[in-house]
Parts: C-alpha cells; sequence; structure tokens
C-alpha cells in the first residue's frame, strides 16, 4: 500500500500596500497645514473661508455656457435669489438680461461649530505652547522662543449657492457636478492651507420665476462649511534667556555623562571651584560621588529648563547655596529645552578647608599651594 505525501504548508504573503484610512488620514491632513510652513498656522477668518468658498464655486464648479464662462456674483446675506431676482439687472452690452450665472450668498449669523464633534473648548483663555526653540541672538547670547496660541473655537458657516440659466439641461449639467463633487459626502476647501470640510445639505430648485416674460431656471444648492477661527491675536511668541539660575532635585537612575571638576583662583584666600556636567544629547541623568568639601553658591545652566538634585537621598532645594562634603553621593535630573542637543551645568563655589596666600612665592616649587584641580567622572 502506497503512502501518500504529506500536504505542504504554504505561506501567503500579502504585498499588497495596506491602505490608510480613518484617524491616519486625517493626521496627515493636520500634519500638511504645517508641511514646510511657519511654525504658527495661519490666522483664518471669515474672510478667508468666503474667499476660499468662491474660488470653490469658479474652479469646481466652473461652468461653460455657449463658449463663455458663467460669472459668479456674491450676495453674503440673507436675500433668497427670489427676492433678489425682483431688482435683478445684471444685462449685457445690448441690454439683453443675462441668464447664465452663479450667485453666493451666506448666513449673516454663524452659530457654534461642528468641526469637533460639537464639543465645546475649554473655558477661559489661556495660551497653549505650541513650540520651542534655541536662537542665537545678535550679540551671541541663546534664547528659548515659546511659541503659544489660544485654542481655535469651531463655527459652521451656511452657504446658498444658486445657479440661474434658461436651459433645463445646464441645470442638470450643474446637478451632475455637485453631486460628484460630494459622492462622499464632504469636499474641502483649504483656506490659508487649512482643510475645512464642506456638507451639502440638500439641493433645491427655485425655477418659478420670470424677468421680462422669459422663463429662467434656478437650482439652489445649500452647503455647510465646518469651520473653526484662529484670530492673529491668538497667537503669541515669547522669549526668554536660556541661562537660568532655579532650584534642584534629583533622580535614581546613572547614566553616561562627563563631570568636570576645576579649582583656580579668584583673588580670594579660600580656593575656588567649578564642578561641570556636560549631559550628552538625549540623555538627562547623572549620578556620581564628589571627592572634594564644597561650598555651592552659584548654579549656571546651559539648555535646561528646570533640574531635581539629591545629595545623599535627600532632596535638596536651592535657594542661597548649599554645602557638599567629600564622599557626598549626589544623584541629579534635568529636563532640557531641547534634549536633541547637548546641555551643561555648572556649579560654582568654593572649598571651605582649603587656603592659600595669592601673593606667596615659594622657593621651592613643591610647595606651590593647589590652585586648579580637574576630576572627569564617566
Amino acid at each position: 500500500m502506497r503512502g501518500t505525501q504529506p500536504k505542504r504548508n504554504l505561506t501567503f504573503v500579502n504585498l499588497k500596500k495596506k491602505e490608510t484610512n480613518g484617524n491616519i488620514i486625517r493626521k496627515s491632513y493636520a500634519q500638511d497645514i504645517v508641511h514646510k510652513a511657519p511654525i504658527f498656522p495661519k490666522p483664518l477668518e471669515y474672510a478667508d473661508i468666503d474667499n476660499a468658498f468662491r474660488e470653490f464655486v469658479e474652479n469646481d464648479l466652473g461652468l461653460t455656457v455657449n463658449g463663455k464662462d458663467v460669472p459668479t456674483f456674491t450676495l453674503y446675506s440673507n436675500q433668497r435669489f427670489s427676492e433678489y431676482s425682483q431688482s435683478w439687472k445684471h444685462s449685457d452690452e445690448d441690454g439683453n438680461l443675462i441668464l447664465n450665472f452663479k450667485t453666493i450668498n451666506r448666513n449673516t449669523n454663524p452659530q457654534g461649530g461642528e468641526n469637533q464633534g460639537n464639543l465645546w473648548n475649554i473655558p477661559g483663555n489661556r495660551f497653549y505652547t505650541v513650540l520651542q526653540r534655541s536662537v542665537l541672538e545678535d550679540n551671541g547670547t541663546e534664547s528659548i522662543e515659546i511659541y503659544s496660541m489660544k485654542q481655535p473655537y469651531a463655527v459652521t458657516l451656511e452657504y446658498r449657492l444658486s445657479f440661474v440659466t434658461d436651459l433645463f439641461e445646464n441645470i442638470s449639467i450643474f446637478n451632475e457636478m455637485v453631486n460628484e463633487l460630494f459622492k462622499s459626502r464632504q469636499f474641502y476647501i483649504r483656506p490659508n492651507n487649512h482643510y475645512i470640510p464642506l456638507v451639502l445639505e440638500g439641493v433645491n430648485d427655485e425655477s418659478k420665476y420670470s424677468v421680462s416674460d422669459y422663463r429662467f431656471y434656478v437650482q439652489t444648492v445649500n452647503i455647510k462649511a465646518l469651520a473653526y477661527i484662529i484670530h492673529e491675536d491668538d497667537i503669541k511668541v515669547e522669549k526668554f534667556p536660556k541661562r537660568l539660575h532655579l532650584g534642584l532635585m534629583g533622580d535614581k537612575k546613572k547614566d553616561k555623562v562627563k563631570i568636570d571638576i576645576e579649582e583656580e583662583e579668584d583673588g580670594l584666600t579660600n580656593q575656588t571651584i567649578n564642578l561641570s556636567l556636560k549631559f550628552e544629547k538625549w540623555h538627562d541623568k547623572a549620578i556620581f560621588e564628589i571627592d572634594t568639601d564644597m561650598d555651592i553658591q552659584e548654579i549656571e545652566k546651559d539648555n535646561i529648563r528646570n533640574m531635581r538634585i539629591f545629595v545623599n537621598d535627600t532632596p535638596i532645594f536651592y535657594d542661597k547655596g548649599f554645602k557638599v562634603k567629600s564622599g557626598d553621593k549626589i544623584r541629579i535630573r534635568i529636563m532640557q529645552f531641547d534634549i536633541k542637543e547637548e546641555a551643561t551645568l555648572i556649579f560654582r563655589g568654593i572649598n571651605p578647608n582649603y587656603y592659600y596666600e595669592k601673593d606667596y612665592v615659594p622657593e621651592d616649587s613643591s610647595l606651590e599651594p593647589l590652585k586648579h584641580q580637574e576630576i572627569e567622572i564617566e
């Protein structure tokens, strides 16, 4: 009896690229707003949205009748086309009525918007930080620029677009264009590079009127713009010096950091000490054991927003200086303005146990007082 061979295990690899949709697409829209653009989004107000809507009507709903582009007129009032047509005076050079054109009007009393799902803003008018970065001034000093803005507020603008023509066939063409654009429910305009969705609310027929015994057809489209508003005053830039003196606390983890201790004379009888710590980029912690007594009087920082320090597991809140003894275990954690750049921390103080006469010159060089000591800790 012949045995059957086992079936082969086949693994099929789907090489088709997965399509992105939903929130991923929405996030890409937000990134596109600021791509190759200034740090802040541009202001966005009613006039910007009105202009973008008019461009949408002229470009995406552009029509040509009898070889001529159909013009667009803006009313921007609550007046319906049927009322407006009673005083309608558009005519050509021969005095004949022009019966192929589009009109736009908008509700003059916009209400709270639906752009964020009918959610309200956070109470208050606080500014939220958008970005912070280091800048080099003309005089060589470094500063931190803080970019912040208020929360935009949502608003819904209701537009009424009317197409007037003397041929029913043109109405059909216009209707097909509208339904084609809104087949996915919404269409986006981009005032000042902001993606604003337009939603089709309805299509109405107002072809019941005549002007000077001329029959004409009118189709009106109601469109909502789910927008938000950013005023120019909602944006601000503040500048702060990069070197500050702040209090300290600490952390537990070790990290790679170079520590240089150099002690030098400043004219005092006490030996002065500069304890320098250099944090490599992407590093924010250090732990070491100091091998000299030191009275710390001043702290200098570069690219450090704030920091914490522990001495022998005791938190130190620096205000008017503090003291450390030889053998003390020091743990430091910092928060950089820019973690992608190096940070430097310098403790300035004196050795309280070491004195020397600055003008004393010994005959034997071996008796020269120690004025400089450099210690490097990895």
